[in-house]
């Protein structure tokens, strides 16, 4: 008799993410884990009891669906933790399996991921070519990621967070802030929070010629989140005198001793700007939606391999960015409901440098930004922040 998969078809119905598009929330957790694990693939599927269907993968791959029973996955719902296949052409059972016969994959390491009322709906899964094992750090690693892709994925669950989308008579009123700082820099910040509080939040303050600026982004909606999001950013924010690895690992400490880190966590862009130099030192946990627009016209993301704040395993050491800004570039970045006002991919935020290239002053671009929002399928709170070196 074949055995019973854990799986359940009526909650995977319920997220509705069966057969829908690439999202960079689920992208970016497949791409930095790709990295980080140096695999040739690292998917998010969603699973039910006929078939896996792969919703973030490589641009250069496209496994869409797989039958559950060619796959690694069947198994994989099966387990309460990771499942990993050092050898699936040794393992007599995947052997014979589509994915390894035809497809050639040989190692398989994969979380299933649950809902919050513990249905099993899908997996964050590494695939290779050639066989490998995991090390202790790297369990806890793929665990700490599996944990993101469960997050993301609970976000979708009416069952919990209530989601729909915004529309424009339910979006609270938007937040603009701005000043200029140093006289030559120029801060501007859009919030537009889904439903009454945002679990968005920046915040920046000038110290003599350093300008310290941060984003945060705190997994959930409403009042807990939008508290959480206010304290780390506050937090941030005094911790000015230090340079941004020092305050994240400074941040990250006092943030252990909150029961509130233990269960959700935060992607966040952390920034100190020199008015002098034109030096920018920064620690972008997690977020990857940082745009740096050259005056030439050309840009660079500003984007590191961390993990968001409350994931990232205590050995991993924080990893910093530098760059340059000079006069007539600009820096945006952004919470990832705003991709949402566009195509939801990180191709989203190309279209939005250009859009901020296109208007003569930061109002002008987030006019078009609320506008995109009020329009669009937007069920996350957007944030934005431009500045501008004058």
């Amino acid at each position: 008799m074949t055995q019973q998969l854990d799986v359940n078809d009526d909650a995977v119905t319920r997220l509705g993410l069966m057969d829908t598009t690439p999202e960079e929330r689920f992208d970016r957790i497949t791409r930095l884990a790709r990295e980080m694990f140096d695999v040739d693939y690292a998917v998010v599927n969603v699973v039910n009891s006929e078939t896996v269907f792969t919703k973030s993968q490589p641009a250069e791959s496209d496994f869409r669906h797989t039958p559950i029973k060619d796959s690694f996955c069947g198994e994989a719902v099966k387990q309460p933790a990771v499942l990993e296949v050092r050898d699936g052409r040794a393992d007599p059972r995947f052997a014979d399996r589509a994915i390894v016969a035809e497809h050639g994959i040989r190692f398989y390491a994969g979380f299933p991921i649950h809902t919050d009322a513990g249905e099993t709906v899908g997996t964050l899964c590494l695939l290779d070519t050639s066989p490998r094992e995991l090390s202790d750090a790297d369990r806890d690693a793929l665990e700490r990621f599996g944990l993101w892709a469960q997050a993301e994925m609970r976000m979708d669950d009416p069952a919990v967070s209530g989601s729909g989308s915004v529309t424009a008579e339910a979006i609270a009123p938007a937040v603009r802030d701005d000043r200029l700082a140093a006289g030559e820099v120029r801060l501007a910040a859009l919030a537009i929070p889904y439903g009454e509080v945002s679990g968005d939040r920046s915040s920046w303050q000038q110290v003599g010629d350093r300008i310290i600026v941060t984003l945060a982004d705190v997994m959930g909606k409403g009042e807990e989140a939008g508290g959480f999001a206010e304290e780390l950013i506050g937090a941030l924010q005094q911790r000015a005198h230090l340079d941004p690895v020092e305050a994240m690992l400074s941040v990250e400490e006092y943030a252990r001793h909150d029961k509130r880190y233990r269960e959700t966590f935060a992607t966040l862009f952390h920034a100190v700007i020199d008015t002098r130099s034109g030096r920018v030192a920064y620690v972008d946990a997690g977020h990857g939606l940082t745009l740096l627009l050259r005056a030439d016209g050309s840009s660079e993301r500003l984007s590191s391999r961390n993990l968001p704040l409350g994931l990232r395993p205590s050995e991993a050491e924080w990893e910093a960015g530098e760059t340059l800004v000079a006069h007539g570039d600009l820096i945006i970045s952004v919470s990832d409901g705003a991709l949402d006002a566009y195509d939801s991919t990180l191709d989203s935020l190309r279209l939005i440098g250009e859009d901020l290239r296109r208007a003569t002053e930061p109002d002008a671009f987030f006019d078009e930004l609320s506008i995109r929002v009020s329009e669009h399928v937007v069920d996350d709170d957007v944030t934005a922040v431009v500045i501008s070196v004058r």
